[in-house]
C-alpha cells in the first residue's frame, strides 16, 4: 500500500486510511522516506503472523479522526 501523506503524529495511505505515529516523529519525512519504514514494518509484522499461527489480530485503524476496530 502507498503512503501518500506523512505528519509528524499520523500518515496515510492511498486508501484513505489514517494512522497515528506514537511517539511522533521527531524530524519531517516525505511520503518516500517513510514508505521505507512502513513497508519493513509491514514485512516484519507478516513475518510475526506467519510464525505466530493463528493467534488472534487485534487492530485499531483510525479514519479521518475517527477511531474505528477491526
Amino acid at each position: 500500500m502507498k503512503v501518500t501523506r506523512v505528519e509528524k503524529s499520523e500518515f496515510e495511505l492511498e486508501n484513505g486510511d489514517v494512522f497515528p505515529i506514537n511517539p511522533p516523529l521527531k524530524m519531517e519525512m516525505t511520503p518516500d522516506e517513510f514508505q521505507e519504514h512502513y513497508d519493513r514494518a509491514c514485512n516484519l509484522i507478516s513475518s510475526l503472523q506467519v510464525a505466530g499461527g493463528d493467534c488472534p489480530q487485534s487492530s485499531k485503524v483510525v479514519r479521518r479522526g475517527k477511531a474505528e476496530d477491526h
